[in-house]
């Protein structure tokens, strides 16, 4: 199994060598001072600036002069995307041309947004955050589920005495229209935790099962589970305005995720960012293992099939090889 001491090895020794024009080639480690506003929004704003100066890759409005922001928000209050971060990456988006009303935020459930905090209480309440507009894939997914395009369709049914989906046939999962058609582009902003489904609920999941309608079906079956998210991350129009995942690592879950466990959070002042999901989520395996590793508990091997599946056959969503990335370290402010 690869280790992230020898990624990490590789890595340092060719930040000082040319640097990556291939977007998933690069991988960024900002260092935070702290978990405050300010905080995040140096950081984030040197992460954006490396990003773009390194890739070539401008976060700036296109022709359609919209951007999607992907929120986590499985975990509730407990485990979610970091409100600072959100912060940040708005403040940063806007000071680049993008109107408020145009950067929306979004995730699977409202549910969960409600309990993590980004939509009020009642629905009959304006639904944004801080005066950016929100919305929930569940709520939407009916009006979509016509569009061929946006019907993910896999034969694993949901579990005995779930409800019956709008759309009719319980073997399809709606895509968001939202990041398909109708963002110049979006930023993945996932939370790490382990996960029954997938071994690594990060980059991947968020992109992928926590991205659509009715996608719960996955989560009792690996190999399904890991199938589907790679299928559903590698569609075209998906994928390509998924240019950036940014992963704040101020709290993780070593155990028991992806439902929040207090017991088993742990925290570290980082913000990765790549085009790369794979290789945010091999890091992230990484950090499990170890937090596992000091508490005693069994880590995580063999090493869950989705690394392997993420560039078998014609799909290639990014290596986790060590010695194909170029990392570049950024101290804390």
């Amino acid at each position: 199994m690869r280790t992230f001491a020898a990624l990490a090895l590789v890595l340092v020794g060719s930040v000082a060598g040319v640097a990556a024009t291939d977007p998933k080639l690069l991988l960024l480690e900002q260092k935070l001072g702290g978990f405050a506003d300010a905080e995040y929004a140096t950081a984030v704003e040197r992460t954006l600036g490396e990003f773009e100066s390194r890739t070539g890759v401008l976060l700036r409005p296109a022709d359609l002069r919209r951007c999607g922001l992907k929120l986590s928000a499985e975990g509730g209050a407990g485990l979610s995307t970091p409100k600072p971060l959100v912060r940040a990456v708005t403040a940063a988006l806007m000071r680049r041309g993008f109107a408020q009303q145009s950067i929306t935020l979004c995730d699977a459930k409202p549910d969960n947004l409600r309990q993590a905090g980004f939509l009020p209480p009642l629905t009959t309440q304006s639904q944004q955050f801080e005066g950016f507009p929100v919305q929930a894939w569940e709520n939407l997914a009916p009006a979509w589920a016509g569009e061929s395009q946006l019907r993910y369709e896999n034969q694993v049914m949901p579990r005995p005495g779930s409800q019956n989906v709008p759309w009719g046939d319980a073997r399809v999962s709606v895509l968001p229209k939202t990041l398909v058609d109708e963002v110049d582009f979006w930023i993945n902003l996932p939370v790490l935790s382990d996960s029954k489904a997938l071994g690594v609920h990060g980059a991947l999941a968020a992109a992928s099962l926590g991205n659509m309608a009715n996608a719960e079906r996955f989560l009792d079956n690996p190999f399904n589970a890991s199938k589907a998210a790679v299928e559903v991350c590698a569609i075209p129009k998906l994928a390509k305005r998924n240019v950036l995942t940014l992963l704040s690592l101020e709290r993780y879950q070593v155990l028991g995720g992806p439902g929040f466990d207090a017991s088993w959070c742990r925290s570290e002042k980082t913000l990765l960012g790549s085009a790369n999901p794979v290789i945010i989520d091999f890091i992230g395996l990484q950090k499990i293992n170890a937090g596992r590793a000091a508490s005693g508990v069994a880590t995580i091997h063999p090493e869950p099939p989705i690394f392997t599946a993420a560039n078998a056959g014609e799909i290639r969503l990014g290596t986790c090889r060590p010695a194909d990335i170029t990392l570049v370290r950024l101290p804390a402010p």
